[in-house]
């Protein structure tokens, strides 16, 4: 065993480490998840979490169910979940006719072509003009995309948005190079170092936070896939194209201004 260590580059080395240490400080809240760690983690899984895997969607990936170590306390309705939350953070001006809430994983390539490709004429046409407030919710796939979930939600709500763009923006460099580094270099650009970063990820308030916000969408809201994308609680599923979703926009925006 350790003639194989040796033989093991640097750089690998330096992942294992890191992964082992993301890991490491996840099952201390967050308890095991399916997904980026499961393939290099083998063996049964602990006692107390039941996983409970939904089919894949378009869009999306596996999911599995949030560990019961962690106290969620009672759920909402369907029509409240869709509604604003206390400890969302908005993006937009409050009372704007439409309210877009997008669950998204940190680790999901579609997330992150969607905030490329979709979200900059979103916020162009339809945020920064004052028609809508978006709202971005976690739905973590994976023990990495909780664990950066929980630095972006560690940092002061009008950083939040920047932070969460910016591991988007990197997300290829974190899940396919040393992840800790990744999230590192990151969080650095907030004003948080290594050590604060670890302190994020063990933060008991965040990991029921983000376990609560992935239950619900799971069982609440029926979500299987990410992104999934609610407009006035109007579904748009998958990481599809601005003109796409500028329907949807718009036959909500219709609905609601001709009302009032």
């Amino acid at each position: 065993m350790k003639a194989h260590w040796m033989s093991i580059s640097g750089r690998t080395k330096g992942l294992i480490v890191a992964v082992v240490v993301i890991k490491a400080l996840a099952l201390g809240g967050f308890g095991y998840a399916e997904g980026w760690f499961g393939g290099w983690f083998g063996g049964a899984k602990p006692a107390a979490v039941a996983p409970a895997t939904a089919p894949a969607a378009p869009g999306g990936v596996a999911a599995t169910s949030p560990t019961a170590a962690v106290d969620l306390g009672p759920l909402p309705s369907r029509a409240e979940a869709l509604q604003l939350q206390g400890d969302d953070r908005v993006l937009g001006r409050f009372g704007a006719p439409l309210t877009i809430i997008e669950y998204a994983s940190m680790t999901c390539h579609h997330c992150a072509k969607f905030k490329t490709d979709t979200m900059p004429a979103v916020k162009r046409d339809w945020i920064e003009t004052g028609k809508a407030v978006y709202v971005l919710r976690d739905l973590p796939w994976d023990n990495l995309a909780l664990g950066m979930s929980a630095v972006a939600r560690c940092v002061p709500p009008h950083q939040f948005y920047p932070m969460a763009d910016a591991l988007f923006a990197a997300q290829a460099t974190i899940v396919q190079g040393n992840p800790l580094e990744g999230i590192n270099a990151v969080a650095a650009q907030a004003g948080l170092n290594d050590e604060a970063v670890q302190e994020c990820i063990r933060r008991p308030d965040l990991q029921q936070q983000i376990t609560r916000s992935k239950q619900i969408a799971l069982t609440v809201l029926g979500v299987k896939g990410t992104p999934t994308i609610f407009v006035n609680g109007a579904l748009v599923d998958g990481a599809v194209s601005y003109a796409s979703l500028k329907e949807t926009l718009e036959a909500e925006y219709a609905k609601a201004t001709s009302a009032k």
